[in-house]
């Protein structure tokens, strides 16, 4: 007797993402599905987490139907499969906090959809509204454990709030989510993560791990180990702030009379109770075993017993006075995901304390975008809690040249001085140091001019200009319907693609780069249309991650944002599939109507084919050389001078109203050709100017040259010169 394999629904989806691995190419397999993770699994679906809405369209267009085949055969059931969005909330039981009333719950008048409309590719691109709040008391931890792991803890808090998605508490709000977003927010690898979780670190001043051992699985009914569980702790006070606050209501007589001390610490100034800024550690410090403690907690230990009433509401008072409890930095999420990892965590916490220093007056209309930091290097080491200042020095060019450098470097030498330089080159589009004092201490003060927006990625301004100047050009030359055409087509997944395997009814790529995907995505457009994706793909790097997908994302998203259609369009849409002229010119161009190079050098011989074929982009200097040699009387064969002057000048076309013609449609330079021989002579003036004096058999020998397949009637009573 068989025995028969069970499958939990998580091996499930493992086992399928497996499968998918050894018949998809890296470059897709890595882009589309490694990003993915199974969310839920009920009702036999599973629901399967995507990166963003163009993930999610990506992997429903190509693997549904694929995945559930391969997962029917491992669970050995019907079973479906639904993708989401990461942030996109999951239906998780009844939710208490609205009462849906059944006669309107699938009324479609109730449903209101929402868009975003944003007024540059900039903003596309860091979506500037999309923004983690990052407690301004937070800064004063920063001494005691560093930016790393102030990071962390936003990232714990964010990804809290995106997995409980902003319901109302029902008694605990547990929530599970994972590591790898976890990373991704706080801008860390998975060994620094699990690194930073380790007993005794210092994230015991903000969380409690709570004791795991094994449950059910609801599904298979066996037993496993349980997830790691850690508790947030809300607004806990700094060591050296508790000490502070202890020694303030001590000297006011908390003991005697808790009331008093407690009215007269919320009547003071902060300043009056606390350090500013925030004073470094104590030695002992790093001996102590971290625990959480708040001002409640401070309150409550120096009177000896539980906080009632009057005592609780004055205690939760002078807590929102202390901590700030509305004051907050938002940080977006764009700095987090793509700034983050490249300027470390010091760096990028020193572009949020100069932040939090600037400020918009909204009565006056100033902005204060320069601020002076007191003390030099070692003020903002201390404040950022680095010990060796020299780290903070190597962010920002030298202010004061301290000799020449040696003349011989170690490689090793070299490499830290190119780190350091790329590191100043990206700090310096935060942050511009622009002045300097003394001090009768001898100590130096900067003054910084800070950006207070988000500068975008080098990738990312290079997508931005590449975009402006893919839409500028399209509309110039009247082929923006054609380009809405083609985003289409790539969002639809429609597009043919070379080396690509038929699963069933859907394709998975193996192409091994995304470069030579385009080649093949660009062969069925306009020569106009091509040349411009072409100038487009020059600037970019698409082989970098999410470059390409990113591109076509903001194209998309301009494509389908609402717009009024301009309705003078001098594109040309007389283009029918039954027109003669098509025809004949269909064995010397493409499927889009083109020259087609490959079929214009069919008549030359086999070298001299490959040759030209290996060397020019398209085929238009070709073409322009035969209309060159055909309206000149003295060259006999224009198709050989056309190969000769390319071989001898690759790339370069006759120039002048030559290459002008080679430039029109194929079927529009037949057409100028065909009514040569009628007595509607073209009007046309590149042709005028070329063929206006020649003979007839010139231009019999052109459309010889170029292969045209034409019936020429000369018009009765026509007389050929």
């Amino acid at each position: 007797m068989n025995a028969v394999v069970e499958f939990s629904p998580q091996k499930a989806w493992q086992a399928a993402i497996a499968n998918l691995e050894m018949d998809m190419s890296r470059a897709a397999f890595s882009t589309w599905v490694k990003p993915t993770h199974l969310v839920d699994f009920s009702d036999d679906t599973f629901v399967i987490g995507c990166m963003n809405s163009y993930g999610r369209e990506w992997l429903e267009n190509r693997l549904t139907t694929t995945l559930q085949r391969f997962l029917m055969g491992v669970m050995n059931r019907e079973v479906k499969v639904r993708f989401v969005v990461f942030d996109q909330e999951i239906d998780d039981g009844d939710d208490l906090t609205q009462e849906v009333d059944p006669d309107q719950e699938d009324s479609q008048d109730s449903l209101i959809e929402l868009d975003i409309h944003y007024s540059s590719i900039r903003n596309y691109l860091i979506e500037p509204s999309r923004v983690v709040h990052l407690p301004v008391y937070y800064l004063r931890w920063l001494p005691y454990v560093g930016s790393q792991m102030i990071f962390l803890i936003m990232a714990l808090w964010q990804e809290y709030y995106l997995a409980s998605g902003g319901k109302a508490r029902k008694g605990s709000c547990k929530v599970a989510v994972r590591a790898e977003r976890i990373c991704q927010w706080a801008g860390i690898s998975r060994a620094q993560f699990f690194r930073l979780l380790q007993p005794g670190s210092s994230l015991g001043w903000f969380a409690r791990k709570i004791d795991t051992d094994h449950e059910v699985d609801k599904r298979s009914g066996r037993a496993k180990k349980s997830s790691n569980k850690y508790e947030l702790f809300e607004s806990p006070l700094t060591p050296g702030d508790a000490e502070d606050l202890k020694t303030f209501l001590l000297a006011h007589g908390i003991q005697e009379s808790p009331q008093s001390a407690l009215q007269l610490a919320i009547n003071a100034k902060p300043k009056d109770i606390l350090h500013y800024p925030a004073r470094l550690p104590q030695e002992e410090f790093d001996k102590m075993i971290p625990h959480y403690q708040t001002v409640q907690d401070v309150i409550r230990e120096l009177i000896g017993h539980r906080l009632d009433g009057e005592l609780g509401t004055l205690a939760d008072q002078l807590a929102d006075r202390l901590l700030g409890q509305e004051d907050f930095i938002l940080v977006t999420w764009y700095f987090l995901r793509n700034w983050l990892p490249v300027l470390g965590a010091d760096a990028a916490m020193f572009v949020l304390v100069l932040r939090n220093l600037c400020y918009f007056n909204d009565e006056t209309g100033e902005i204060r975008d320069a601020v002076w930091i007191e003390g030099g290097y070692q003020a903002i080491a201390n404040r950022l809690g680095i010990n060796n200042a020299r780290v903070v020095a190597n962010w920002l060019p030298a202010w004061i040249e301290r000799g020449k450098r040696k003349d011989e470097l170690s490689d090793r030498t070299v490499e830290e001085f190119s780190r350091r330089q790329r590191l100043q080159d990206l700090l310096a589009l935060f942050v511009e140091r622009i002045d300097h004092r003394i001090n009768s201490e001898g100590s130096y003060s900067w003054k910084f001019k800070v950006q207070r927006i988000d500068p975008l990625t080098p990738q990312h301004q290079a997508i931005q200009q590449a975009v402006s100047s893919l839409l500028v050009k399209s509309e110039s030359q009247g082929v923006q319907d054609e380009l809405d055409s083609w985003i289409t087509l790539l969002g639809n997944g429609c597009a043919q693609r070379p080396r690509a395997e038929r699963v069933g009814s859907e394709t998975v790529k193996t192409e091994p780069k995304v470069v030579m995907r385009l080649s093949d995505l660009t062969k069925d457009c306009s020569e106009t249309l091509k040349g411009i994706l072409n100038d487009c793909f020059a600037t970019l790097d698409l082989e970098a991650k999410g470059c390409f997908e990113t591109l076509l994302k903001i194209l998309k998203s301009l494509k389908d944002s609402p717009k009024e259609k301009d309705t003078s369009s001098t594109q040309d849409t007389s283009i029918l599939l039954n027109d003669p002229t098509n025809q004949s010119v269909a064995v010397v161009t493409d499927s889009s109507g083109n020259w087609s190079l490959e079929k214009l050098l069919a008549r030359a011989d086999k070298k001299n084919r490959q040759a030209l074929l290996d060397q020019e982009k398209n085929a238009l200097p070709f073409v322009s050389w035969i209309i060159h040699g055909a309206s000149q009387p003295n060259i006999q064969n224009p198709y050989s001078l056309a190969i000769a002057k390319l071989k001898e000048n690759p790339r370069i076309g006759a120039g002048g109203a030559s290459e002008r013609l080679a430039e029109l449609q194929p079927r529009n330079l037949a057409r100028l050709i065909e009514q040569s021989f009628t007595f509607y002579s073209p009007t046309d003036q590149n042709w005028r100017r070329l063929f206006a004096e020649v003979k007839r058999d010139r231009i019999r020998l052109l459309a010889d040259a170029l292969g045209l397949v034409l019936d020429f009637e000369e018009a009765p009573g026509w007389m050929s010169n």
